[in-house]
């Protein structure tokens, strides 16, 4: 069947397109017979206004652009989880994933502006971001997450990275190892800098040795996180315990200590940074540093939303803590 237009509302209601358009945006004064007269025409045809007709009249397009490095790590899918919590029913989301490129990152970020849409939240690859914005972004209210610059980028929600990992370490050293080695991810992004401060931190505090052979960095994915373990536990002298940076490098250690035929906690001990599904029933259950994912993501949309409405944040940074949640791989 025909899709009913705007003209079969003025039709069936008995007035004007222009009248019908003024009801559906708000844009002048209806009486209210009039508009009832309207809103029931549009219920009687079950009439859908077209979004894309819709925005050249009121100069909105009731969409947001959210940028995550990769859309598969359910890290990233809890935070557009709590994006969607407070932006349901008043605006659409475009999900679009940089694999961890630039390049890719450019690409999608001149798509999104070509859609207009009216603003981005973002866990943005690179520095670079604000010579990509370039003037037209500006005018686009960004708020980043996950991922900081320390050089006043704009409003961000985060979490307490280094105090995170610093709990996790401080936890093996409780469990009486001294041979502790990480798989440290990514050294550009400042998630992966600030774990590996924590990590060295708790280590400095406690008088536990630091090794550089023992701080292995790679790719953030699965597969790199088992090259990397596999690196560290085929050393001479090898860790006794491991922390691992994410969730996606942590399957990767699992699946390297399956490799070895390792027992864990006897043989090796792991904390990993992030909790999800799987880390409870792993064998063992995994002992993790838990981010608040899904807050982050209501944080960041309340603070895109205060921007969209004009309206001053009153914390431009938001610094969320960690949780030590206590399984049983040490």
């Amino acid at each position: 069947m025909k899709q009913p237009t705007i003209l079969d509302v003025a039709k069936r209601a008995g007035v004007s397109k222009s009248t019908v358009s003024h009801v559906l945006n708000s844009t002048r004064f209806v009486e209210e017979g009039t508009r009832q007269q309207v809103l029931q025409a549009i219920a009687q045809l079950d009439y859908h206004p077209s979004a894309v007709a819709r925005s050249l009249t009121t100069k909105r397009t009731g969409t947001i652009g959210m940028v995550v490095s990769d859309a598969t790590n359910l890290f990233f899918a809890e935070i557009l989880l709590g994006v969607q919590d407070i932006l349901v029913g008043n605006y659409g989301v475009i999900i679009c994933n940089t694999d961890e490129t630039l390049e890719r990152e450019a690409e999608l970020l001149e798509m999104l502006l070509r859609h207009r849409v009216e603003g981005i939240i973002a866990a943005s690859t690179s520095q670079k971001w604000g010579v990509l914005a370039e003037a037209e972004v500006r005018r686009t209210p960004v708020v980043f997450v996950d991922r900081s610059f320390g050089n006043g980028q704009g409003p961000f929600v985060g979490v307490d990275n280094q105090q995170g990992a610093y709990l996790g370490t401080k936890h093996l050293i409780a469990c009486g190892h001294r041979k502790i080695g990480i798989v440290a991810g990514f050294q550009r992004l400042s998630t992966m800098r600030q774990r590996l401060a924590g990590f060295r931190q708790a280590l400095c505090e406690q008088g536990v040795p630091v090794k550089d052979e023992w701080i292995v960095e790679s790719a953030l994915s699965i597969e790199a996180g088992r090259e990397a373990t596999h690196k560290l536990l085929s050393l001479p002298d090898r860790p006794t315990a491991l922390f691992v940076n994410n969730n996606l490098l942590s399957l990767g250690t699992l699946l390297a200590i399956q490799d070895i035929q390792l027992h864990c906690p006897q043989e090796i001990a792991l904390v990993a940074f992030d909790d999800h599904p799987w880390a409870a029933v792993s064998n063992p259950p995994l002992t993790v540093v838990r981010q608040p994912a899904r807050q982050i993501g209501q944080e960041a949309a309340q603070m895109l939303l205060m921007l969209l409405n004009g309206e001053p944040l009153t914390e431009p940074s938001v610094i969320l803590p960690c949780e030590l949640v206590l399984r049983q791989s040490c």
